[in-house]
């Protein structure tokens, strides 16, 4: 298969994995040749079945499913190396650009989502529903030097990449396909209410990224700064067992944030939402 833009030589031990990666698929010589040109090669043991069953949630998951989270741990762990990260949010396109909602399952980015295809229509594509992948890219004529940081040409430019994979939650909202990225939003509920009938809602109103919904409450989108963000995004960030795998993770991190905008959504689940996010994200005007 191919996944954010890297071969990948698979072999299972059953058929799951093939179908659930149908969009990604290249044809195939064999294992042992594929393997030979891959730029990652995936082998699944029973122990790697029996080991997702240990560390997932309690279920009674089949083996082929089993299987299917063994192979995405496997290109995950060694990803890092190719420049890409394994990330955990619901991905659409819009405007030839890639946006990236993220929040802890059961917050409402999937709904979010919903509601931004609700009100832009077929403007708006999705990418992935769950776990995106990120590739971070360098100017062509950007080297690492010995300590990994120092750069070749000054400073370093980086473009982020987010691609759509197999791996796709339960809604499997996904397609291989790729776009920059433009911006990543933290989501939260709005928990404080905010009425339209005080100097309040007046000031979030004008702040151009403030909408209020049908029920008085006012959806604020903001960005934050790089040392805010970070540790939101961090936990959102697929993390190796390897510790250099982690510390390449953490530099693809820096250059991330230092590439790309990342905002904070406290909203409801409304349009007002939508008029919240998108005028922040994508510098439009209010819907």
């Amino acid at each position: 298969m191919r996944v954010a833009g890297l071969d990948v030589a698979v072999r299972s031990l059953y058929d799951r994995i093939a179908e659930q990666s149908a969009d990604y698929l290249l044809p195939s010589q064999g294992f042992d040749r594929d393997a030979a040109k891959a730029d990652i090669a995936v082998e699944i043991s029973p122990a790697d079945i029996g080991h997702e069953r240990e560390i997932g949630e309690p279920g009674d998951w089949s083996d082929p499913y089993l299987e299917t989270l063994a192979v995405f741990r496997k290109i995950a762990e060694v990803a890092p190396a190719h420049r890409r990260l394994v990330f955990h949010g619901a991905t659409i396109e819009y405007q030839g650009k890639a946006y990236i909602f993220t929040a802890p399952s059961g917050t409402g980015k999937t709904t979010h989502i919903r509601l931004w295809k609700r009100v832009f229509g077929d403007r708006v594509g999705i990418i992935n529903g769950d776990k995106p992948m990120l590739e971070v890219r360098c100017d062509a004529d950007d080297r690492r030097v010995a300590d990994g940081r120092q750069r070749v040409g000054g400073e370093r430019h980086a473009s982020v990449i987010a691609y759509g994979t197999p791996w796709a939650g339960k809604e499997r909202w996904q397609r291989n396909v790729s776009a920059p990225v433009a911006g990543i939003c933290v989501v939260n509920r709005a928990t404080d209410a905010v009425h339209d009938d005080g100097l309040q809602a007046a000031d979030a109103l004008g702040s151009g990224t403030a909408f209020v919904d049908g029920d008085g409450v006012a959806n604020t989108c903001e960005r934050m700064n790089a040392a805010e963000a970070m540790p939101l995004i961090l936990r959102q960030t697929y993390m190796p067992s390897d510790p250099s795998m982690v510390a390449e993770t953490l530099e693809l991190l820096d250059e991330v944030l230092a590439d790309v905008p990342v905002y904070r959504l406290s909203c409801t689940i409304s349009e007002a939402a939508v008029k919240a996010s998108s005028t922040a994200m994508t510098a439009s005007r209010p819907l």
